[in-house]
């Protein structure tokens, strides 16, 4: 369907998804309308919905393309985008079923058709797999959607160090050194377990709202 040039269109392309359950959906339109009516501009009533909680942002911009495929992968439905990289992006997903909340790395299909990066991918998987550590994100399952592999893994909710510092500037000792700490004691949990990562550096490294710092990407390491 092409870009949605009314309220209408869009609602249209909410249904025809499926993302969003009727009776939710039924539940606010009737709401919005006795209470302030719907506005004429998609976009507009795409912000209101994002703000009002029916919609991620991430959802009303794929809406707001023309969009209503590919908002689930497997068993997970696609909330936010999380993050961009050169092995692929990462979403905030939410189990169809469970309700549960994880973070999900998805491979490009381009990416998928070279051995190399495919390989690297699954190596990713493994190795992380077989950490438990609080420092470390911790990797739930690998799987495959059509074309798409995805490796499914704990959502971290912060950011890693190098946009930290990025957005506020050198940090203080004793808050650098306590990430440090932490980081450390991730590497030398997966060295005992026979994996050196061989990637280490502060965008590898995520640090959730409690202060807890836990490294990421094993798309480099190697067991010994």
């Amino acid at each position: 369907m092409s870009v949605p040039n009314s309220v209408e269109e869009l609602l249209q392309l909410i249904r025809k998804s499926g993302m969003i359950d009727e009776t939710k959906l039924g539940s606010y339109l009737q709401r919005r309308e006795f209470a302030r009516g719907l506005p004429t501009d998609p976009r507009e009533f795409a912000d209101d919905l994002v703000r009002d909680g029916v919609l991620t942002y991430f959802q009303a911009e794929q809406y707001l393309l023309g969009k209503w495929r590919g908002f689930t992968i497997g068993k997970f439905k696609l909330l936010e985008r999380v993050g961009v990289g050169g092995m692929g992006q990462v979403f905030l997903c939410e189990h169809m079923f469970m309700k549960r909340r994880v973070a999900v790395k998805v491979l490009p299909p381009a990416k998928a058709e070279q051995p190399a990066a495919l390989g690297r991918f699954y190596r990713e998987a493994r190795a992380a797999g077989s950490l438990q550590h609080n420092n470390v994100v911790r990797t739930h399952d690998i799987d495959q959607d059509g074309n798409l592999h995805f490796i499914v893994m704990d959502y971290v909710d912060g950011s890693d160090l190098l946009s930290i510092v990025k957005k506020f500037g050198p940090m203080n000792i004793d808050r650098a050194v306590s990430y440090i700490k932490q980081t450390a004691t991730g590497l030398d949990y997966a060295f005992r377990s026979g994996l050196i990562h061989r990637d280490i550096k502060p965008g590898n490294v995520l640090v959730d709202r409690k202060g807890v710092a836990r490294i990421l990407d094993m798309g480099l390491a190697r067991f010994y």
